[in-house]
């Protein structure tokens, strides 16, 4: 088949069909490929994970119980049972900063490592014994991904490449073959040819969709002979439609007229004069009718339109359609669809002029009147919408008032559960100190007596703390020979029981052991972040005994007595704040405690 020189130049389809099909190919190929890879990488990944849980689960217990016994021998044999689970490459077992035992090589590169505590509970008491430290390392899973991925990747290609050459294939004998017959047919086909038909000697039993394509060509091949059999005919009845056309123009409710720019008069039918309140006879023996019609052009447009129609009259617009404001002859508001196209040029200039009117005037009040109904609407749904918002406020802190109340209730019901408890231990505990033997035991029992008969009969009340601690520092003769640096605000106003405050004073500071190496003492309090924060720094005439060499790692200290833990109970339960106490230089120690404003 002979191929004409005007299609030369066109792509074929069949090459671009196997362009399209690589190209879907490659895309779900590779969206499939990545699906495969990280559901493998995540099934790999789920792997590493229970076999660490299996390991916390199986040995983590057990190394803890050799480490307790002292038994080397099976720590060793544990830590080369966790070596060999999938990846784990080096483990050891360390205990601040001391490596006790390891298995493994610890130079082998690793991904991740992980961490478990060891402890050991004995007689009701946790210790901590060190940490298990495992190092993990995922070559073997990335060398199984990467080995998965070159197979798919190969065998898709492979797939993908054979599907589309012989789709290619079948595409050219089935399709591409018999377009470029048509295309051969069609290129030579005019209105002088119509008796010669599409064949594309197709066997009978072989008939498809492009059977049916030829077929309706060769219809719409007698549909044109049959048209140019009925185009002198019709043109013969064009006249006759001309004339009735003219005629329903006339009944119609649509202006028209036609301006004739060189003689400069206005030819038009009874509908476009009385839209403009004037006649037909006025109208066309008016002198420059088309300046006297721009001149009734008003409104925010006006300019625009009027430099529209100068445009269109010189030539450069052929057609203005827009919606018009004009004052009529009677100098009446109304509002015009007016369309003004060129029928006739000469030289590029226009010679006629076609004016089609449409009174709108009628939709336009009624629009107006309907634009002014939803303004007024709106304002309405605007200022009940603003009455709706200021009532859910209102009923919002309504519900936070009653939230904070029944907060309130329920701190108050747990109060006085505490109280009824703490009645019967201070019962119990002045039954205790009637009858006890030993003199060493009756000043922790006192301490403890003291504090609830505090909270028996706790009464909160409005207490400027600034002043009580200023009233306390004047009370405590244990600081006279103390040079004290207090640096507290001008007020600050709390409810708490005075003597609880007292309490806390007494035995955090006077109970101090390190208060008879002391000084100087410096009380800072300030209100930082809804926390009040009381800090005490006591200068040492000289350190402790057992101060630590190295205060990096050794900072927080515990004296060891029953005054710290009991302070310490009170400032985080009923205070929700935290108490430490760190020695920051060799003759300086520090202690600090927060208080939670919510609870006061």
């Amino acid at each position: 088949m002979n191929t004409p020189a005007s299609y030369r130049s066109y792509s074929s389809i069949g090459r671009r069909l196997l362009s399209y099909l690589l190209a879907f190919s490659f895309v779900t190929t590779l969206a499939a490929f990545l699906f495969i890879l990280m559901s493998d990488y995540q099934r790999g990944m789920s792997s590493y994970d229970k076999n660490l849980r299996q390991i916390q689960t199986s040995y983590q217990q057990s190394i803890s119980y050799s480490l307790w016994n002292f038994d080397s021998r099976q720590i060793e044999s544990q830590l080369n049972g966790i070596l060999n689970f999938p990846g784990v490459v080096f483990v050891y077992v360390e205990n601040k900063g001391n490596v006790l035992h390891s298995a493994g090589d610890v130079y082998t590169r690793s991904d991740q490592s992980y961490t478990f505590p060891l402890e050991y509970q004995s007689a009701g008491q946790t210790y901590h014994l060190g940490n298990l430290h495992l190092n993990i390392d995922y070559t073997g899973l990335y060398d199984e991904l990467r080995h998965k991925a070159v197979n798919i990747l190969l065998t898709q290609f492979i797939k993908t490449f054979s599907i589309s050459v012989f789709v290619l294939f079948i595409v050219h004998q089935v399709i591409t073959r018999r377009l470029g017959r048509m295309a051969e047919w069609a290129s030579q086909f005019n209105l002088n040819k119509l008796d010669h038909p599409l064949l594309l000697n197709d066997p009978p039993h072989k008939r498809d969709e492009l059977n049916m394509v030829a077929d309706a060509i060769n219809r719409m091949r007698d549909t044109l002979q049959q048209d140019v059999d009925e185009r002198e005919r019709s043109r013969m009845q064009l006249e006759n439609t001309k004339e009735q056309l003219s005629m329903a123009i006339n009944n119609a409710a649509i202006g028209f007229c036609r301006y004739l720019p060189d003689e400069d008069t206005f030819e038009c039918n009874n509908h476009f004069a009385n839209q403009l309140a004037s006649t037909e006879l006025e109208l066309e023996s008016m002198k420059h009718p088309m300046d006297r019609l721009m001149d009734m052009i008003s409104g925010p447009h006006g300019v625009e339109q009027r430099e529209r129609i100068n445009k269109l009259l010189q030539g450069r617009i052929a057609r203005i359609h827009d919606e018009f404001c004009l004052y009529n002859f009677r100098k009446e508001e109304c509002y015009f669809d007016i369309t003004l196209q060129i029928i006739r040029y000469d030289e590029n200039r226009p010679q006629q002029i076609l004016i089609c009117v449409v009174d709108r005037t009628k939709e336009q009040i009624a629009r107006r009147h309907a634009q002014e109904l939803t303004i007024s609407l709106e304002n309405k749904v605007t200022q009940r919408t603003e009455e709706l918002y200021n009532e859910q406020l209102r009923t919002k802190a309504t519900v936070q008032k009653l939230e904070y109340e029944l907060e309130q209730l329920n701190t108050n019901e747990r109060q006085q559960q505490q109280k009824k408890i703490n009645h019967l231990l201070l019962k119990q505990l002045e039954h205790l100190a009637e009858h006890i033997r030993q003199p060493e035991m009756l000043p922790g029992i006192q301490i403890f007596l003291q504090y609830l008969r505090i909270t028996t009969q706790d009464e909160r009340t409005s207490i400027n703390l600034t002043h009580c601690i200023e009233e306390w520092l004047s009370q405590a003769q244990a600081l006279e020979n103390i040079i004290v640096n207090p640096q507290l605000p001008f007020s600050l106003i709390i409810e708490e029981n005075p003597l609880l405050i007292r309490f806390l004073l007494d035995y955090l500071i006077l109970q101090e052991p390190m208060l008879n190496r002391c000084s100087q003492l410096d009380l800072n309090l300030r209100l930082m972040n809804n926390q009040i924060i009381t800090t005490l720094v006591f200068h040492l005439a000289s350190p402790p005994d057992n101060a630590p060499t190295d205060l990096n790692s050794s900072r927080r200290s515990n004296p060891g007595n029953e005054f710290y833990d009991l302070c310490d109970h009170i400032i985080s339960l009923r205070f929700d704040g935290k108490l430490e106490r760190m020695l920051t230089a060799p003759n300086t120690l520090r202690l600090e405690f927060s208080l939670d404003m919510a609870r006061l």
